[in-house]
């Protein structure tokens, strides 16, 4: 998968340590989580950092309906936002297809056989997730990916 090298921007991210990445990134299986290269490094980076995001959100959130469904349908806003950002770029077609299948709600979430112990901890190392959430403080990818290509 393509995994974001620099750290985020301040003020964004996973919060507490790598530990939190590293648990986002096992609780899905490495099909799911793969994004094909764009040909952009910021455009890959940034939908790789956004599904990081969502993968955690979406976890984190699935004992709260209201704000799983939330979270969920915005997510799939900003997702097919991107994908029409991309096409419109000339990104070609196998690349979208592998953002938008890596960045499926389903796809993020944990297998139904991971110890909860691991999705805890995953929760815990992010205890502000509802509030970057809620303050928007995250990859919103209709906002950001633009940039990308300019």
């Amino acid at each position: 998968a393509a995994i974001c090298a620099s750290p985020p921007p301040r003020g964004e991210g996973l919060g507490v340590g790598g530990l939190a990445l590293a648990l986002a990134i096992a609780l899905t299986s490495p099909a799911s989580a793969q994004v094909a290269s764009t040909g952009t490094p910021a455009a890959d980076i940034l939908l790789s950092q956004a599904i990081t995001e969502h993968r955690t959100f979406l976890t984190c959130s699935a004992l709260d309906p209201a704000t799983h469904a939330q979270i969920t349908a915005n997510w799939q806003r900003d997702v097919t936002a991107a994908a029409a950002i991309l096409a419109a770029n000339a990104i070609p077609a196998e690349a979208i297809a592998a953002f938008q299948t890596a960045a499926e709600p389903a796809n993020l979430l944990p297998s139904a056989d991971t110890p909860f112990a691991d999705v805890k901890q995953l929760c815990d190392g992010n205890p502000d997730w509802q509030t970057r959430y809620a303050k928007a403080n995250l990859t919103r990818l209709h906002l950001k990916l633009p940039q990308a290509f300019e």
